[in-house]
């Protein structure tokens, strides 16, 4: 056995380096820092991702961050990330996403949920806790805003999706777009 450090959430052949311009609005983007917090919420989840944000289009996503639901530009979401890898929904036409970003819009400004994205992890505790109102955490935001435009794309609540969940259901039923950043692991892994 050797060690070897592959690029996380490698869809099994061989990662695509893509840029901004590959990108399509309602496209899912999970990513990761190596700050102290996204560290937590990856061991907390047990996850390589510790982020999830919707892209709107026009080179934005918006997203559920300490300040709340924000919109800006991709490349200021992606500034501290090691990690960032694109899903697309393959059932999702220009009036779809439109749906869904409009959702996604509405809900700007709105507060960040710390205590949904805690337990956001416990599959038991968030369903009987339920959403909070006019809150929201990172990856409730892109499965809630998917939910409400009629193209929900797992049966659990969104208040119960962390961001490994999110890769989760993309590695079973979205498409691979590509890796946007994908620095070699910084856990080495066993490989055969």
């Amino acid at each position: 056995m050797a060690f070897a450090k592959p690029i996380a959430l490698d869809p099994g052949v061989g990662g695509i380096c893509i840029g901004p311009d590959a990108l399509r609005p309602a496209d899912i983007v999970v990513s990761t820092t190596r700050a102290g917090a996204s560290g937590v919420i990856r061991i907390g989840t047990g996850a390589v991702v510790s982020h999830a944000a919707l892209y709107v289009g026009q080179g934005d996503v918006i997203e559920a961050i300490g300040r709340g639901v924000v919109r800006r530009g991709l490349d200021a979401a992606l500034a501290d990330d090691a990690l960032a890898v694109a899903y697309r929904c393959p059932k999702v036409d220009a009036t779809i996403a439109n749906r869904i970003i409009g959702f996604a819009v509405a809900q700007l400004g709105k507060a960040y949920s710390v205590k949904g994205a805690v337990l956001s992890s416990d599959k038991i505790l968030c369903r009987l806790v339920g959403p909070i109102p006019a809150t929201f955490f990172c990856s409730q935001l892109v499965f809630e805003s998917y939910r409400r435009a009629g193209m929900p794309l797992t049966g659990t609540p969104s208040q119960c999706v962390t961001p490994g969940d999110a890769v989760a259901i993309a590695e079973k039923s979205l498409t691979y777009v590509g890796h946007l950043l994908g620095e070699p692991s910084w856990l080495p892994v066993v490989s055969p």
